[in-house]
Formats: structure tokens, C-alpha cells, sequence
């Protein structure tokens, strides 16, 4: 940190007083260096705007985030209108947090309460009693601003990552679109035709059924026996072949009916069921977490292990070699893959090889931690069906 940076209103006689007489910082008497880090973090997009709306301020229509996000920077080296403004907020939201760092009394006791924010995602309030509170430490002040600055590019990294598999997956899904259309319209033309066709079947044999049926002033005053018979059969046997034309006509409008039906109804989604979060017994089960956050596993290895289960992790092909995944499919009794944390194509890959191997396929609707142990509860429960028997991947 250079000493420009870290030269603050605190630095002056009169903020030295301040400082000895309080608790805690104001954000204006906070290094200007972590003005960015603060707001960037502490300060959602909602906040930002309701900020605007207090302070009157008028937004240009051509304004981009980082110019909104950088005057607020600003702002927060000034106790002005809005340095107290944002100050009164990040109190109101993060009070409880603040409260309970104001309560250790060592740097171990600090950093444990850091390393506990980081793992479980309060990392905003964390960071604003961290470096609003004068009695913590120095070396734990710069470890929270180092820990928050790696967290901006592996999200960012993460985000890039994201986007790209949307993209790809929209451009897929418009794909299908066009497919699943052109299919509709030949499918509609092929049973149209197939109806007229047995329509003028109908027609005809209905003809030829007129043809064959004597008119009342035609008919001869003696005729043969045999004749009248033959032409009976023949009458009876036509009035079968079209009622059977006229049955499969209804049959094939109703096969019409059904497709139309199916095409225009959504695909279901699988989700997993919710559970309940306490722990249970996994019997030695092993489960294999396809995709997801690196960060996170440490912490979904231990609930596993926790309920007598062994955790596989395999990336879904980012930085892992896909020629290894579906070894590691053969060894788990449960394949767990979060669809929001996953390329579209890898999770397609992990489901076919689930149902070539007839492993169980858990599909979770998002990559957190919560969720995850909500599917382990679910795999735990006593008297539950056994794992190879919950979302059994589908023909």
C-alpha cells in the first residue's frame, strides 16, 4: 500500500483525536485505498439506486456502472451528505455482523470469524466490521482485502465462463426451435395427406356401394336368387370395409391430436427433493459432484464424510480430462451435477453415461451448499429408497 493511499483524514491531529475517543471508523476515515473494495462489495445495484434516489442525484442515460460506482468511491472519502448516507446504511444492514467481531479480543479469534464470513458467503458484512472496528488487526484488515480482491476475478473469470455457455446454449436452443418447427410442419402435412387419402378411400368405396345397391325402380320383378344373393354379400361386405376406413379416419385424427399436444407441452425439469438439512447415515455410499464451485468442496467433502459417505469431484471438463469421468462414474453410487454451474454438453454427457451404466442421475438446481445437503438428507433419510432407486436416469 502506498503512503498516498493510505494518508487519510484520520492521519491529521484532529482525526487522530476522533479515532481515540471511538470504537470504530467512520468510512470517511477509512484508507481511501479500500474505498473501492467497500463499496464494490457492501453496496448490491439496489443499494446504488435507492443511494441516487435519496441523494437527487440525476444519472446520465449514457452513465455505465463503474461511473456510478466510481463517484460513490469518491464520496466515501468526504463526510459529506452521502458519506453519511452510505455509512447510516452499511450500519443498518450489517449491524449483527458488526457486533459480533466487536466481541474477539485476539487475532486469532479474528481470523477465525473471517475465515468462517468466507465459507459461508457473509463476506460483505464481514469486510465492513473488519475494517469500520479500530481494534481489529492490522494483518487481518489486509488479509479480508486480499481475500475479497482474489474473489472479484475468480468471479469474474467465472461470470466469462457463464456467459459463454449461455450463449452457446441459446444459440442451441434456437436451433432446436427451428428443428422442432419444421418437424411440426411436416408432421402436420404427412397426417393431412394421410387423411385426405383415406377420405377419397371413403368416397370411393361409398361410390362403389351405390354402384352396387339395386335402385327401387330398376329392380328386375323375378330376379335370379343366386344373383341377389351375391350382390348382398358384396353390399355387406362394402358397408364393412368403410365403416373400418371410418374407424381408423378417427383413429388417425386422434394420433393427430395426441402429437399436437406433445409438441406444444413443456419438457419437465428435474429437481432434487427437498430433504431435511440433519445429518444422516450415507452407508459408506460414494458420491460423485460433477461440475460445481472449487471453491465450495472442502465444505461438501466434509458434509458428506460428516454422514459416513466419501465425496468424487470431477469438473465437467474445464480443467479435468473428460476421459477420466466416466471411471469415476463406474466407482459412485450416486451421481450429483448442479444444472446452473455446468456446460449444457457436459451434463448431456453425464446423464447418457448414468443410464449406460445404470448409476442414479441427481440432478440439483443450483450449485450451493445448502442444496447439496438437502440432497444428502434425502439420501440418508431412514426408510428412504436406496440411492440406486432416486431420479433413475430416464430412457
Amino acid at each position: 500500500m502506498c503512503e498516498r493511499c493510505a494518508k487519510t483524514a484520520k492521519d491529521t491531529p484532529a482525526g487522530k483525536a476522533l479515532v481515540a475517543r471511538r470504537d470504530r471508523l467512520p468510512l470517511w476515515l477509512i484508507p481511501h485505498c479500500f474505498h473501492c473494495t467497500i463499496v464494490g462489495t457492501c453496496f448490491t445495484g439496489d443499494d446504488m439506486a435507492k443511494l441516487s434516489r435519496k441523494l437527487d442525484l440525476r444519472v446520465a442515460a449514457d452513465a455505465r456502472a463503474y461511473d456510478i460506482h466510481h463517484h460513490f468511491v469518491q464520496a466515501a472519502a468526504e463526510p459529506g451528505p452521502a458519506g453519511k448516507l452510505m455509512q447510516k446504511m452499511l450500519d443498518e444492514k450489517f449491524g449483527g455482523t458488526v457486533r459480533r467481531f466487536a466481541g474477539e479480543t485476539d487475532p486469532a479469534g479474528w481470523t477465525a470469524r473471517w475465515d468462517e464470513a468466507v465459507a459461508s458467503g457473509n463476506v460483505a458484512g464481514a469486510l465492513w466490521a473488519v475494517m469500520t472496528l479500530t481494534a481489529a488487526p492490522e494483518a487481518v484488515r489486509q488479509r479480508a482485502y486480499g481475500d475479497v480482491h482474489m474473489m472479484s476475478h475468480l468471479m469474474g473469470g467465472e461470470t466469462r465462463q457463464r456467459l459463454r455457455s449461455v450463449q452457446e446454449a441459446e444459440r442451441r436452443c434456437a436451433e432446436l426451435e427451428a428443428r422442432l418447427v419444421r418437424s411440426e410442419r411436416a408432421a402436420t402435412e404427412r397426417l393431412a395427406a394421410a387423411l385426405a387419402e383415406k377420405d377419397e378411400r371413403i368416397r370411393r368405396l361409398e361410390a362403389a356401394l351405390a354402384d352396387h345397391r339395386p335402385a327401387p325402380d330398376r329392380r328386375p320383378a323375378s330376379p335370379a336368387p343366386r344373383r341377389a344373393a351375391r350382390a348382398e354379400r358384396e353390399a355387406v361386405a362394402l358397408r364393412r370395409r368403410v365403416a373400418a376406413e371410418r374407424a381408423r379416419a378417427r383413429q388417425a385424427e386422434a394420433e393427430v391430436e395426441r402429437l399436437r399436444r406433445l409438441l406444444d407441452a413443456p419438457a419437465p425439469v428435474a429437481t432434487a427433493s427437498r430433504a431435511d438439512d440433519g445429518p444422516a447415515d450415507l452407508d459408506g455410499r460414494s458420491i460423485l459432484y460433477v461440475g460445481g464451485r472449487p471453491a465450495l468442496m472442502p465444505h461438501l467433502r466434509a458434509a458428506v464424510e460428516a454422514r459416513n459417505g466419501s465425496l468424487l469431484h470431477h469438473d465437467g471438463g474445464m480443467e479435468q480430462a473428460t476421459r477420466c469421468l466416466e471411471g469415476l462414474v463406474e466407482r459412485a453410487d450416486v451421481v450429483v451435477c448442479p444444472i446452473d454451474c455446468i456446460s449444457h454438453d457436459a451434463c448431456l454427457r453425464v446423464k447418457g453415461m448414468c443410464r449406460r451404466l445404470q448409476k442414479p442421475f441427481l440432478p440439483l438446481r443450483s450449485a450451493g451448499a445448502s442444496t447439496f445437503t438437502r440432497a444428502l438428507g434425502a439420501l440418508g433419510l431412514p426408510g428412504a429408497p436406496s440411492a440406486h432407486a432416486l431420479s433413475r436416469p430416464q430412457p
